[in-house]
């Protein structure tokens, strides 16, 4: 299977309407562009989500106005230039092929979204029709006659439907078709059997082939991928918050496996004339690189073939500054001793607050972190602190593993009431329920107040009660002179705090910490400084000696550990999406002037610290287990390079 250093993906979706299609298309030049960026990767429409074939099907139905092979023509150019062509269908919807065939489209429940909706998810299709077949001898199709390295199979989503023959299915296996959950995961289940039907098909053609099936079953469909697409636009809808979720849990997914990190070049999905900044793309593109992930710039093709010679020129600007870092990037490995636990993966949690925002805290503070799936096989040993979130429910095997970790003695931060509820022995409290305070207020004292102002402080957020059962508290919660809401003549707004009350906030059993305030959820709502220190000081608390201790660097710089060839690589990106109206927006690298942070480089001996590319002495001073570094004055990103003996 090939393996990925920089890739090209381009959106081709196009209606029936458009005339020109093809029209002014030169492979030649597409390729020579994207091979003068260092491109060595390409996924391509042979089928958009219109229904369209770009290529000479005899099953599917080509565009009325491409009069060529457009992606067969390209195919051959790929395959003379040495670019791995990887063909793009999407698995999931269409419109023209279920105009002729209304009966492959899936039948919606009651609320679940009407037809005429405008939007190219408003007509879903059913994996159990012969829309299944039909994308299958597609796929077979393309492997045969073209040189393709492997398929791109998008939108594979549990879309749900009541159709006769799904209902049938359903009453079968003892499911209730009545009921949304249950349908939804028959239809998770379909799509899973639809995606092992198309990964046998593609294999029986292509031995080791790249294949990939992006949508809302990602993480569920892992045995089946063999390389794994980071889908994150931050500008179209993803946000600037995604890209940290998934990079810190992709990686544990299945260990070894590629990983792409595709960003896009325009500011909205569907939009033909946007062209991100440099900077902008750079900000993505050397996170996910310090992420072990590859670099993959998503772009609109324009059905014409319009050259747009501006992208490719943007491109290539940002892959050759990019193509400087490769000896350090690539295959590189990200040391970390914390790990935020989650059952198991599902659309939900890549939009989940407090695990979003855990993410975010955990990167002001520069921890090195992964994100880990209970249901997934990695072993937990390397850690030295799981923390549980508020809000993530718990399943029977992620209990299970927690416990056996606090048991080997590993350290447990957990919020909230689930956590409360499931582990109230570990945790050393008894669960008694929501506190009844709006707003919710607490005074630290104790272990955690470090760097805390001494006075009644705001939570933001939702707290539980619960009665010490063998823990201690570090503070309470404080109880309003009286809950917000409307008394019938007026609304209570102004509510000030009044006395302590004996609700713990914060409690501590042996190496179990637990918040009683959902405080993840509390920060992302008024980024409260105060909220993030406990969170700062619970975790100085359990993990002794931590990768990495900051000495002066800004909060919104994240600074990701990776290590290669008997090397630390320290990656330092200094940006920050800045909120204009309704848009968040990259411009200008940010100027880091004295910076300075420390590494655990216990038990090695370090021989040299360089600044990358150009391998600039930097100045260092070990003492003790720590290795302390003086930072040049840099803008955007640095690559710090520790070198042992």
């Amino acid at each position: 299977m090939h393996k990925v250093k920089y890739g090209l993906f381009y959106d081709n979706h196009t209606h029936m309407e458009n005339p020109d299609v093809g029209k002014d298309f030169d492979p030649e030049h597409f390729t020579g562009e994207i091979k003068k960026c260092g491109v060595d990767y390409l996924a391509f429409h042979a089928r958009c989500n219109t229904g369209m074939a770009y290529y000479n099907t005899k099953i599917g139905i080509k565009h009325p106005a491409l009069k060529r092979d457009l992606f067969g023509e390209l195919a051959d150019c790929c395959k003379k230039k040495d670019i791995a062509l990887v063909a793009y269908l999407n698995g999931g919807i269409s419109t023209m092929e279920s105009m002729d065939h209304i009966e492959w489209r899936t039948i919606k429940m009651p609320g679940d979204g009407v037809f005429w909706e405008n939007n190219p998810f408003s007509i879903t299709m059913c994996y159990n029709s012969p829309f299944r077949d039909h994308i299958i001898a597609m796929v077979k199709e393309i492997a045969q006659n073209y040189p393709v390295q492997g398929f791109f199979i998008d939108c594979v989503g549990a879309y749900p439907c009541v159709c006769p023959r799904c209902v049938k299915k359903m009453k079968e296996l003892g499911m209730n078709w009545n009921n949304l959950a249950e349908v939804t995961e028959f239809t998770r289940q379909s799509a899973l059997s639809y995606c092992s039907d198309i990964a046998k098909a593609v294999k029986e053609i292509i031995p080791d082939p790249m294949l990939y099936f992006n949508g809302p079953l990602f993480g569920t469909a892992t045995e089946i991928d063999t390389f794994f697409d980071c889908e994150c636009l931050p500008t179209a809808g993803w946000g600037y918050e995604c890209l940290p979720t998934m990079a810190h849990f992709m990686r544990n997914i299945k260990p070894g496996t590629q990983i792409l990190n595709m960003t896009g070049r325009f500011y909205d999905w569907g939009d033909f004339g946007g062209l991100r900044t440099a900077d902008s793309l750079k900000f993505d593109l050397f996170y996910g690189a310090a992420h072990g992930m590859r670099p993959n710039v998503g772009g609109h093709f324009h059905p014409r073939g319009d050259k747009d010679q501006a992208v490719f020129d943007r491109i290539r600007e940002v892959y050759q500054e990019l193509q400087k870092y490769d000896k350090w990037t690539v295959d590189a490995v990200n040391p970390t001793d914390i790990a935020i636990v989650i059952p198991q993966d599902n659309i939900a949690f890549r939009a989940n607050t407090p695990v979003r925002c855990a993410v975010r805290v955990l990167e002001e503070l520069k921890m090195q972190f992964d994100i880990v799936f209970a249901d997934y096989k990695k072993s937990w040993d390397q850690y030295k602190l799981l923390i549980l979130p508020e809000g993530v429910q718990i399943n029977e095997n992620m209990e299970k593993r927690i416990r056996e970790f606090i048991a080997k003695g590993g350290a447990f931060f957990a919020c909230g009431k689930n956590a409360a509820e499931k582990f109230g022995k570990e945790l050393g409290i008894e669960y008694l329920g929501d506190s009844g305070m709006d707003p919710v207020f607490f005074r630290m004292n104790g272990d955690y107040e470090n760097g805390l102002d001494d006075m009644y402080l705001t939570l933001y957020a939702n707290a539980s009660n619960a009665r010490l059962a063998g823990a201690t508290g570090a503070s309470r919660l404080v109880k309003p002179y009286y809950n917000t809401g409307w008394i019938g003549t007026h609304a209570i707004f102004y509510t000030p705090p009044q006395e302590e009350t004996e609700m713990p906030f914060i409690t501590t059993k042996d190496n179990c910490v637990w918040c009683a305030g959902d405080i993840f959820s509390g920060y992302a709502k008024r980024g409260a400084l105060h909220l993030r220190n406990i969170i700062r000081n619970i975790i100085e608390k359990l993990v002794e000696k931590p990768l990495v201790k900051v000495g002066k660097l800004p909060s919104f710089a994240r600074l990701i550990l990776a290590e290669k060839d008997n090397c630390l690589n320290a990656h330092i990106l200094s940006y920050v999406p800045e909120k204009r109206n309704n848009a968040f927006v990259v411009e200008d690298p940010i100027a880091v002037v004295n910076g300075k942070f420390s590494v655990l480089t216990a038990g090695r001996k370090v021989k040299a610290v360089s600044l990358a590319p150009a391998m600039t002495p930097v100045d260092f001073v070990t003492e003790g287990d720590y290795t302390t570094i003086d930072l040049p004055v840099f803008e955007g990103y640095a690559m710090v390079n520790i070198a042992f003996e």
